[in-house]
């Protein structure tokens, strides 16, 4: 096996340790997503204010246009936010935090398609679904708000419950881009 440097926590991890990393245990990983919510709530704050500022110049050409811009704008926000984190430094502030490191399933950094693949996966199941699921409970069978929105979180569910039937304790998203969560808390 080689010995190259191919990952960057706070120092670097030969790949002979990376190849052992266990998986991170879940508890840590839950707490991850909640601090990772934090984050990402502030870039999709500063995304939002482009996106007003943007909507007020595209209002008077069409709200459907606007809409778009709004939406391209929060997607690509969330997108530099987390790529400039994974293929950076291989974890986002809240993964460090909880001593969680990303790699794909030979135990190296992944690859910008592996990337690009994680944050497509993770959008259409955490995002795409619960608001489709919305959208349809209010539209075709009327729920009210409140309702509609509690019932669209169980689809929240599909990738995280898929962690407990997976024999790597991988989320759904993990497992369909070919990446893993592992415990870096031993190398720190």
């Amino acid at each position: 096996m080689p010995s190259e440097v191919c990952w960057r926590f706070r120092r670097h991890i030969p790949i002979e340790k990376m190849m052992i990393l266990k998986t991170a245990p879940l508890k840590r990983r839950f707490a991850a997503i909640l601090y990772e919510m934090l984050l990402v709530g502030a870039a999709t704050c500063l995304a939002a204010l482009l996106a007003g500022i943007a909507a007020i110049f595209l209002n008077p050409v069409s709200i459907a246009v606007s809409a778009l811009v709004t939406s391209i704008l929060i997607m690509g926000a969330w997108w530099l936010y987390f790529r400039a984190n994974w293929h950076g430094q291989g974890q986002t502030l809240a993964m460090r935090t909880w001593k969680i490191g990303l790699c794909d399933l030979n135990g190296i950094q992944p690859s910008l398609h592996l990337l690009r693949l994680r944050f497509i996966w993770a959008c259409i199941f955490i995002v795409f679904i619960p608001m489709l699921a919305y959208a349809g409970l209010r539209h075709f069978l009327g729920i009210p708000p409140k309702g509609a929105a509690g019932a669209a979180l169980v689809w929240l569910i599909l990738p995280w419950g898929f962690a407990l039937l997976n024999p790597d304790r991988q989320f759904l998203y993990d497992f369909l881009a070919g990446t893993r969560l592992v415990d870096v808390k031993e190398q720190s």
